[in-house]
């Protein structure tokens, strides 16, 4: 038997999967081809998804210790509170890092060694590197803590604020020989410890940016893909590919599969990205868009230009 189409239909809390056609020929390797695509988008996303995470992680913690509410009695409670910062920091640069090599990885891997796109990502990641202090800092803060000293060091309270500051000590930040060229001379020139918190806000909009620069979100695959998978979507039906195996006991089981899930997760992470509308042109995909709001043009013009 050959994988057909069906929708799981709920009708009065009552569930029902329902035959809708036959597959054209070539179509379930286009579906196969589009959820590879998208499915590669996803993994992109899910990275920073994690390095957000352990950057949330990072200020909840700040935020925990640093009122003066919570008092620090002994220097074992305030040796206690530097080692699980450290930890908390050094695990953020540590994902941050795994962030960049497995976008390097995978942009390697679906477009090639040589490609476009993999320039495309290090000249990205170059403007970053140049045009900011906090994200040359942050790139090179994992070899200062691995081969020479913990990042946080120094306490101060805020009466004002009531709040304690939590610094890494620009002293100790000179006092090691170990920095690439690249960020020796802002290591020379801090007048100042660096607040750690103020630091993570900072980096915070940083890699927001970077990560919505370095999203392919409006490829013409990607934006290609979301048009050819959204023909199956319907309102309240759940499209699945189906397959009936009648067996010797003229019992049918079925194998079913997911259909759109990397479609439903690819809007949800362009939308997370701030993008709710885009477009992309090319000579051999043409114009596609991502416009699930209808901003760029009505349902009428979609249709009318092919474009739905």
């Amino acid at each position: 038997m050959s994988w057909n189409l069906h929708y799981l239909k709920i009708t009065d809390n009552e569930k029902k999967l329902e035959y809708e056609r036959n597959f054209e020929d070539g179509e379930l390797d286009l579906i196969d081809e589009c959820n590879r695509i998208l499915g590669d988008f996803n993994s992109f996303c899910d990275y920073y998804a994690m390095l957000d995470s352990s950057l949330k992680d990072l200020k909840k913690f700040i935020e925990r210790v640093e009122d003066l509410k919570n008092k620090l009695g002994s220097p074992i409670e305030i040796k206690k509170i530097i080692v699980e910062i450290n930890k908390w920091v050094i695990n953020f640069v540590g994902m941050f890092k795994n962030y960049l090599d497995y976008y390097e990885v995978q942009v390697k891997q679906v477009y090639g060694d040589d490609s476009k796109e993999l320039e495309e990502f290090k000249n990205k990641c170059s403007k970053f590197y140049d045009k900011y202090f906090e994200y040359r800092f942050l790139y090179n803060l994992r070899h200062f803590s691995v081969h020479y000293k913990l990042p946080i060091t120094k306490i101060t309270q805020n009466i004002e604020d009531k709040r304690r500051i939590f610094y890494i000590d620009k002293d100790q930040l000179k006092a090691w020989n170990g920095w690439k060229s690249t960020i020796k001379q802002d290591i020379r020139k801090l007048e100042q410890d660096i607040d750690i918190k103020q630091f993570i806000l900072k980096v915070e909009k940083i890699l927001r940016e970077l990560n919505k620069d370095i999203s392919y979100y409006n490829t013409s695959e990607v934006l290609g893909a979301i048009r050819i998978m959204k023909k199956y979507v319907k309102n309240k039906e759940t499209p699945y590919i189906v397959k009936e195996n009648k067996t010797n006991d003229v019992k049918v089981r079925f194998e079913i599969k997911n259909m759109i899930d990397d479609y439903i997760l690819a809007n949800k992470n362009i939308l997370d990205l701030g993008i709710i509308s885009c477009s992309v042109y090319n000579k051999e995909y043409g114009l596609q868009i991502f416009d699930p709001l209808d901003l760029m043009f009505t349902k009428e013009q979609k249709e009318r230009l092919g474009l739905q």
